[in-house]
């Protein structure tokens, strides 16, 4: 089975890889927020590491988030981690 890393320390690796995309996306979304003010929407990362390293209860926290069917969920967490691979 792939790597599935849950630890306090990748929790505060996750929350720095967190702040650092969404510094690096903020002139875009603030762009996006300008011109469609009426829409909601969440930016949603995804934080993968190497040997296929992913931080499982965030992927299917956010995973949740675009409903993706349950039965379909383990699907999505190997495909990810085969394509970081």
């Amino acid at each position: 089975m792939y790597s599935r890393i849950q630890t306090n320390a990748d929790e505060g690796f996750l929350k720095v890889k967190e702040t650092a995309a969404n510094k690096h996306h903020k002139s875009i979304i603030s762009a996006i927020r300008a011109e469609v003010s009426t829409w909601e929407f969440e930016q949603i990362n995804s934080v993968v590491g190497n040997c296929g390293s992913i931080i499982e209860s965030d992927f299917y926290t956010k995973i949740k988030k675009i409903d993706v069917l349950d039965g379909n969920k383990d699907r999505h967490f190997d495909d990810l981690v085969t394509q970081t691979c």
